[in-house]
């Protein structure tokens, strides 16, 4: 089962910029600091505004200084989430779908769909950097 998802991990990976080099940042005031999250030149800024305001609306943890960002993948909405939480990684690895934080991740891209107008979506988690992904959450409407 692993080195079947090897091969698209390592897709992703190609796909992922790198470099710190993730596209246009847009901000939104959240309580005390700022929402911060990256899109590349395949979304267009409209939806990804929407779709920042919706990951504001339902309390995403902007805090933790970690990059977020909105692209598009052979066509598919993709939010790439940085993550530094190593236990987490570990949960998630071990426990697939099973594990609380991947059943948040269904329900961040439920929100994340219903602002780009019910669009299926891909929510990659990444270690730290967006260019390190470990595993993905594939949501249909």
């Amino acid at each position: 089962m692993r080195n079947l998802l090897s091969l698209p991990l390592l897709m992703l990976l190609a796909a992922c910029p790198s470099g710190g080099n993730w596209g246009t940042e847009l901000t939104r005031d959240f309580f005390e600091a700022k929402a911060t999250m990256f899109y590349t030149d395949a979304v267009d800024p409209e939806l990804a505004g929407r779709v920042l305001d919706a990951m504001v609306e339902m309390n995403y943890n902007f805090r933790s200084n970690l990059p977020e960002q909105l692209d598009r993948v052979d066509g598919r909405l993709t939010l790439r989430l940085g993550n530094d939480n190593e236990d987490t990684i570990a949960a998630i690895l071990a426990n697939g779908e099973t594990e609380g934080a991947v059943s948040y991740m269904h329900g961040l891209a439920k929100q994340v769909s219903k602002a780009a107008g019910g669009e299926p979506v891909d929510v990659v988690l990444c270690r730290k950097a967006l260019d390190d992904p470990y595993y993905t959450v594939v949501w249909k409407p």
